[in-house]
């Protein structure tokens, strides 16, 4: 099976050059003659050795590390079993879609993960101050699960979310109040004294004859900026949700990021052994050192963030429709932040969008704009360090080395284009589009060179070291 394989994968990469002549090399290790108590590994390692090895990197690369926002909500639609299948693909068409992105522009996914990290971190003291009032526990994983969507509202009867426990409106309530959250023994010494915020209620006041939406059936995805709004005007007290609680909505977990760091960490320690021991390197081990260190970034901002939530926690529920003054307050938000998650269609529906993946907040930390340039130099630089391996002609080693010098600069291309402004609004936009058709042209071409080189590998690439003998996957 090996073999077949080994010879598919062969044909492809050698389809441009039919000249080149296939030629194999099939290693022959003795067998020990009598037991023994130990046999070592071999001092060679094999083509598809390097191959799966470094795919199964660039997997842990592109698919682990994704952090999605909450998904768009089935709400009852499409029963059935074509219903289950149609939303199982969906949701399985999101993830592919990203790591396509990913393998193409992971510094796009380290832009937009550096940027959501730091403003979390700058909005947390923030709502911690809040939560402190409230009584109710905050960390900086409440933050960043409210900031991907994980807190939700509506004003239908049906149930889109999990509902908090401490949320739950008994069947034989009928008024509008919702229950006050209810506090540790523990904490009732900790509630503030000033009269303007104790008695707010989960659900806000709402005099008789003040307009509300007319919509039979709506729902909003909350983050953190809204929420923020909505506690600084005192419609809302923050609910009562442990961390364990945020924990059990993600369907990830800090061993499956040990266990992927670690292959990445194993990929790196190989590298660096290879080139101190002078031993010749593909250029797809390059190519992985740089998904690695995007990676292992990206997991550093990511690492207190759930994973893969697909169902919100219902924040505040109306047996009725959604008062006006929060819709005002929710779609007030959205416009200012600049993006559009939510569409009135004909007034008689609020249809519900999930917030954008792409969605990056502004935030004050220097660092934020920056990181796109960082994330141009962090994956595109190590491409650099192939600047003298060996190619299959003196040509495709010229344009590697263009592409890599320009995806190592397209971040700053961007940004000081960006810079312009308005007042070139149109040039800008021309500059930043060819940018864009550049680089991908660039990355296409160096993840399909990283491929093809493995065919022309010097003899020493094939020599193992003792990073073989550690256990990893590929």
């Amino acid at each position: 099976m090996r073999s077949s394989s080994g010879c598919i994968f062969v044909l492809i990469l050698t389809y441009f050059q039919v000249a080149q002549a296939y030629t194999k090399f099939e290693p022959e290790c003795t067998n020990p003659k009598e037991t023994v108590n130990f046999v070592d590994s071999p001092p060679t390692r094999g083509t598809l050795d390097i191959l799966w090895s470094s795919l199964f990197t660039i997997f842990a690369c592109t698919y682990s590390i994704l952090h999605l926002n909450v998904p768009e909500q089935r709400d009852d639609r499409d029963p059935g079993v074509g219903g289950d299948i149609k939303w199982f693909m969906k949701a399985i068409w999101s993830k592919m879609k990203w790591m396509l992105v990913t393998v193409i522009a992971p510094e796009l996914l380290l832009f937009i993960a550096t940027s959501r990290f730091l403003y979390a971190r700058e909005q947390h003291p923030n709502i911690k101050k809040l939560a402190d009032a409230d009584g109710v526990p905050w960390t900086l994983a409440h933050t960043t699960f409210a900031d991907m969507g994980g807190f939700a509202v509506r004003g239908s009867s049906g149930r889109i979310g999990k509902e908090s426990p401490t949320l739950e409106i008994p069947p034989d309530r009928v008024s509008k109040e919702l229950p006050t959250p209810e506090i540790p023994p523990d904490r009732v010494e900790k509630e503030p004294s000033t009269p303007d915020i104790s008695p707010i209620p989960t659900q806000p006041q709402v005099d008789e004859g003040a307009p509300i939406c007319t919509a039979p059936r709506e729902w909003y995805f909350l983050t953190l900026d809204i929420i923020l709004e909505l506690r600084s005007k005192k419609h809302i007290k923050l609910p009562y949700i442990r961390k364990a609680e945020i924990d059990d909505h993600s369907q990830g977990d800090n061993f499956a990021k040990v266990v992927a760091a670690a292959q990445i960490i194993w990929t790196i320690a190989n590298v660096i052994t290879r080139a101190a021991r002078r031993l010749p390197v593909s250029q797809l081990e390059i190519s992985v050192i740089a998904f690695s260190v995007c990676a292992l970034i990206i997991y550093a901002c990511y690492w207190s963030s759930p994973k893969d939530v697909s169902v919100p926690v219902t924040f505040l529920q109306w047996e009725g429709p959604i008062p006006s003054a929060i819709t005002e307050i929710i779609t007030g938000t959205v416009k200012k932040a600049g993006s559009q998650r939510f569409r009135i269609s004909r007034g008689v529906e609020i249809a519900q969008y999930p917030i954008s993946n792409i969605f990056v907040y502004r935030t004050k930390n220097v660092l934020g704009p920056l990181s796109l340039f960082l994330g141009a130099l962090v994956f595109g630089a190590p491409h650099l360090l192939a600047w003298n391996l060996t190619f299959p002609t003196p040509a495709e080693r010229n344009i590697w080395r263009a592409a890599a010098l320009y995806c190592s600069s397209s971040g700053l291309i961007v940004i000081a284009t960006s810079a312009l402004g308005e007042r070139l609004n149109s040039l800008t936009n021309a500059i930043i589009s060819i940018t864009v058709v550049a680089y991908v042209l660039a990355r296409l071409f160096l993840i399909v060179e990283m491929f093809r080189t493995l065919l022309f590998l010097p003899p020493g690439a094939y020599i193992a070291t003792w990073t073989s003998s550690v256990p990893m996957f590929g």
